[in-house]
């Protein structure tokens, strides 16, 4: 049994290394200050007030917001997702408003 552990965690810290981080944005659109765990007061404070907002079905409490910067060239998105009022993902360089299911 000890090679099969060994394996699973191998396999576990690949998947963990290909993982996306929570926070993936440039300095453009403000997204880059923003830190898990902030609500949504917190982010408009520091990125200004979302335009769209996504809610998905189910359990817990998720909400994707959407918020528009670099109006001057082509109008881009962050998408910030927060669940039960938190912060847990949020990107920008998006062309359209985010949509969860």
């Amino acid at each position: 049994m000890p090679i099969l552990r060994v394996t699973l965690t191998g396999a576990a810290l690949l998947l963990a290394a290909c993982e996306q981080p929570a926070i993936s944005a440039s300095s453009d659109s403000l997204a880059n200050r923003l830190e898990v765990g902030m609500t949504p007061a917190q982010v408009e404070g520091i990125i200004g007030a979302s335009q769209f907002t996504s809610r998905a079905s189910g359990e817990s409490d998720s909400r994707c917001l959407s918020y528009i910067y670099d109006e001057a060239i082509d109008a881009k998105f962050v998408h910030a997702t927060f669940v039960d009022g938190l912060l847990v993902r949020a990107t920008d360089g998006h062309r359209v408003a985010c949509e969860l299911a």
